[in-house]
């Protein structure tokens, strides 16, 4: 009895990069049997941990010079440039900032 030929692919992206994947794949042929599984990275990436609102926060931060010294932008110009009240910009920076020194200081043998 002849083995069935089984690949075993893993993919990183959104919902549309990997429909797009499935799309592509099927000129090989049908696909059966087939186990979608969502990973985390909690070990490896540290912003798979954070909300899509506290990366884009931070990622703002950082590209306008919120965390240079000295600061380039406070976090009143920061919550402008994005379009929010400084109250939710600190709440998303402050909870961000905790889950990523929380996941720092845990995997520390300190």
């Amino acid at each position: 009895m002849a083995k069935s030929k089984k690949n075993i692919y893993i993919i990183k992206g959104d919902d549309e990069s990997i429909e797009k994947f499935f799309k592509a794949i099927d000129i090989f042929g049908t696909i059966k049997d087939i186990k979608i599984q969502k990973l985390e990275y909690k070990d490896c990436d540290i912003l798979s941990n954070l909300s899509i609102n506290q990366k884009k926060i931070l990622n703002l931060a950082k590209k306008h010079g919120y965390y240079d010294y000295p600061r380039k932008i406070t976090h009143q110009e920061l919550s402008e440039k994005v379009g929010i009240n400084i109250d939710k910009t600190l709440e998303l920076l402050r909870k961000a900032e905790k889950k990523i020194f929380s996941i720092i200081f845990e995997n520390k043998n300190t």
